[in-house]
């Protein structure tokens, strides 16, 4: 669709499917309606200067948490349960620093939301690759410049010393093959890095197939293998490109 000489614009989103609402036997779901006027280019809605790749990614993973949020009606994730300010940060009830892990963070996007917007104190950054300065600055964001094969073991020494444990694994890594991203996070899991009911956030990048069925199929698949998870939502993001998929939920 091209239109020419357009004077408005008409926006529809929809929001949920209705499988929530109780009050109507039939629902096709919930929709917002908006009309504008047409403008050439759209003013940012940014406030705070960020490269496009730290911005693309940070609204990313805001998506995936508000929608989350909503979809589950649980506003206090993603914690499993509620925690209290404690000075500039919050604390949990035994008073351990908030742990996250970021896997795959270059250049730092989700690294920076989760310092910045969630209850985390502490947020590890595993890539190889460079983090942008404006992250790698931010107090206790701790790039871990290897791979995640190499950074779990380490991980895994440093927070059994401290008495400590991961609450949040997000991970919009970089894979060629779909099973990677669970395999990573599973291997995590099985030596013991996370707390009981951790949340996680996955992209999974289906790079087979065509069709919006056929993604969706790889990424139930993938849902299926997460051996005692619970509260799992697959959601389309629209900040997910095609093939992509983000699996949203916690484990015991």
């Amino acid at each position: 669709v091209s239109p020419t000489n357009q004077t408005h614009t008409l926006s529809i989103v929809q929001i949920d499917n209705g499988t929530n609402i109780k009050t109507a036997k039939e629902n096709s779901g919930t929709f917002l309606v908006g009309i504008a006027p047409f403008e050439q280019s759209a003013p940012s809605i940014h406030t705070v200067p960020m490269s496009n790749n730290i911005c693309r990614a940070y609204y990313k993973l805001s998506e995936a948490i508000e929608r989350y949020r909503y979809q589950s009606n649980l506003d206090i994730f993603p914690f499993s349960k509620v925690v209290v300010a404690s000075g500039s940060k919050r604390k949990n009830d035994c008073n351990k620093p908030i742990i996250a892990v970021d896997c795959g963070s270059a250049p730092g996007g989700w690294s920076k939301y989760l310092i910045e917007k969630t209850a985390c104190d502490e947020v590890f950054s595993i890539d190889p690759g460079e983090m942008d300065n404006t992250v790698s600055s931010l107090p206790n964001v701790h790039h871990m410049k290897m791979t995640a094969k190499k950074a779990i073991p380490e991980l895994r020494e440093m927070l059994t010393r401290r008495g400590d444990a991961v609450a949040l694994w997000v991970s919009d890594m970089c894979v060629q093959d779909i099973p990677k991203q669970v395999d990573v996070f599973l291997h995590a899991y099985n030596e013991g890095l996370f707390q009981p009911d951790a949340a996680f956030v996955l992209t999974i990048k289906c790079n087979i197939g065509h069709g919006k069925e056929r993604f969706d199929q790889l990424a139930e698949g993938e849902a299926k293998r997460l051996t005692g998870a619970y509260g799992v939502k697959i959601i389309h993001l629209f900040s997910n490109r095609v093939g992509e998929r983000t699996i949203v939920g916690f484990i015991k």
